[in-house]
């Protein structure tokens, strides 16, 4: 079997990470967004009316992290304020555990048998679907919030080995996303500047729990991808790179240049020609590549909206 790519797309908040999502739709592809983040839905919807794209085959779930209750807070002030940073560390179970479980719990049942909030209905086990889907999951810093919430609760502070329970059911969430599935998958994720641990460079990463964890993310993945978000004549300038000294960057389907159009559509192509030449079809003849000098043509997020014959 060829499994469809993986994607990881990484990029500063505002760089167009989750309105590039209506680029799967304008592909052919039935799109289901996983969104993990407040905020996620208004985008994903602006993105489609932008380019004047139905959102008939666009499903989104929003699972967001437990947020503390009142009564949480006031026992974590409770807590801060009588004991040392040792003694929080030490305590052995975190604050409203019973809570903070449920989001992690609920993404995982999403992913089992995804419903969508638009329509009401269910699509089933995502493990299932096909390469005329894709799965989104936006993004990782959300996931990363669940991931310790369920280990620590609403204690304050971690202690090394609550980190890396952490971090493994975090890893394990994304070998299974990556490794067992059919679809196209993507994951958006913020960034950060981490020391590399090998050569003690500082280079830009995906945001996540610890700075051991973010080196080992892209080995996940078939893409690696930085959106990024430029002034160009007062303007803003939203691109792709796959070319950047600064970031661990992968390419298979894409080009090797820091201006890319912010599009999946060749990543979706280069999928569909790998599966007829499997079949023994000719190869199909090769696009032409953009001139690097070329102003990417993009969609603005900042646009003015053009309604789409479904809305939320």
């Amino acid at each position: 079997m060829i499994q469809p790519p993986a994607i990881l797309l990484i990029g500063a908040p505002g760089s167009g990470k989750t309105d590039v999502t209506a680029t799967y739709t304008e592909a052919g592809l039935e799109v289901f967004v996983l969104i993990t983040e407040p905020g996620g839905v208004e985008s994903l919807i602006d993105g489609h009316s932008r380019r004047r794209l139905s959102l008939d085959k666009v499903h989104w779930q929003t699972i967001t992290p437990a947020a503390a209750g009142w009564d949480a807070m006031e026992q974590m002030v409770q807590t801060i304020g009588s004991q040392s940073f040792e003694g929080i560390q030490s305590l052995k179970s975190g604050v409203g555990k019973d809570k903070t479980r449920v989001p992690a719990m609920n993404f995982l049942k999403a992913l089992k048998d995804f419903k969508c909030e638009r329509t009401g209905q269910t699509y089933g086990d995502s493990a299932t679907w096909d390469h005329s889907r894709a799965l989104v999951v936006d993004s990782l810093s959300g996931l990363s919030l669940m991931a310790m919430a369920l280990t620590i609760g609403y204690k304050p502070a971690a202690h090394q080995g609550e980190w890396g329970v952490a971090m493994n059911f975090l890893e394990q969430i994304l070998l299974k996303l990556t490794s067992d599935r059919r679809c196209f998958f993507s994951l958006t994720a913020h960034i950060e500047r981490e020391t590399d641990d090998i050569s003690g460079a500082t280079r830009t990463m995906a945001s996540t729990l610890g700075r051991k964890l973010a080196p080992k993310i892209p080995r996940f993945f078939s893409e690696v991808v930085l959106a990024k978000r430029t002034l160009d004549k007062g303007n803003a300038k939203f691109t792709w790179s796959t070319a950047d000294s600064q970031a661990d960057l992968k390419n298979r389907a894409l080009p090797v240049s820091a201006e890319l159009t912010p599009s999946y559509a060749p990543i979706v192509r280069a999928f569909r020609e790998r599966l007829k030449l499997s079949s023994g079809a000719p190869p199909s003849a090769p696009e032409a590549r953009p001139v690097p000098s070329a102003t990417p043509k993009v969609v603005v997020p900042n646009a003015p909206l053009t309604p789409t014959k479904a809305t939320a």
